[in-house]
C-alpha cells in the first residue's frame, strides 16, 4: 500500500503493488482448510502419544515393571542410565511430533506460506508412504507389530496419498507448477 496515502484518503490510487497483490490468485478457505487436515491428525497423534508416553512409562499405567522409580530401584546404575536416556528420547520424539505438527498446521493454514513448505511437507508424506509400502512388503512381521496390517495399513496409506495430494493442490494454487518463479 502506497505510504503516503491511505484508501479514503482523497485522490488515493492503488499502486502497482496493490494491484499486482490484488490479482494474485489466493488459496481458498476450504483448500487452506482440507489441506491441514495432515499436520492436525499428526497433532492429535503427537498429543496421544506424549500422554501415553507419561502414562505407561513415566507413571507406569498398564506396565508391569510399574513406575519408572520403581523399576530402577536395585538395578544397575549403567542400565538405568541407558534406559532412562531411551525412555527420555522417545518423550522427546514425541513432544516434537506434537509441536511440530502444531507449526505445521499455523503455517499451513495462512494464506502464503515459505516457498519451501509444501514441496518439503509433500516430500515428508511421500518418503512415509514409501517406507508403508516397503515396509508392508519387505518386513510384514514388524509392521504386525505396528498394528498396520489389514484395515489398518490401507487407512494409513490412504491418508498418506491425501496427505501428499493436497500438498501437491496447494502447490499448484501458489504456482509452484507453472515455473514461474512465484514464491512466498
Amino acid at each position: 500500500m502506497s505510504p503516503e496515502r491511505k484508501p479514503g484518503d482523497p485522490g488515493w490510487k492503488p499502486s502497482e503493488q496493490d494491484i499486482a497483490g490484488a490479482q494474485r490468485p489466493m488459496a481458498g478457505l476450504v483448500l487452506r482448510t482440507v489441506s491441514v487436515i495432515p499436520f492436525v491428525a499428526l497433532g492429535v497423534l503427537g498429543v496421544l502419544s506424549l500422554v501415553a508416553w507419561a502414562a505407561v512409562f513415566v507413571f507406569g499405567v498398564g506396565n508391569p515393571n510399574g513406575a519408572v522409580w520403581t523399576w530402577a530401584q536395585g538395578r544397575p546404575a549403567g542400565e538405568v542410565l541407558v534406559q532412562v536416556a531411551l525412555m527420555l528420547l522417545l518423550g522427546l520424539a514425541c513432544l516434537a511430533l506434537a509441536v511440530g505438527s502444531i507449526y505445521a498446521t499455523m503455517l499451513g493454514v495462512k494464506e502464503w506460506q515459505p516457498w519451501w513448505f509444501w514441496p518439503a511437507a509433500q516430500a515428508v508424506f511421500g518418503v512415509l508412504a514409501i517406507l508403508l509400502v516397503w515396509g508392508g512388503r519387505a518386513h510384514p512381521a514388524a509392521m504386525e507389530e505396528l498394528g498396520l496390517t489389514g484395515l489398518q495399513y490401507w487407512f494409513a496409506f490412504a491418508w498418506l496419498a491425501f496427505s501428499i495430494v493436497t500438498a501437491g493442490l496447494r502447490m499448484r494454487r501458489r504456482g509452484h507448477d507453472r515455473g514461474d518463479g512465484a514464491r512466498g
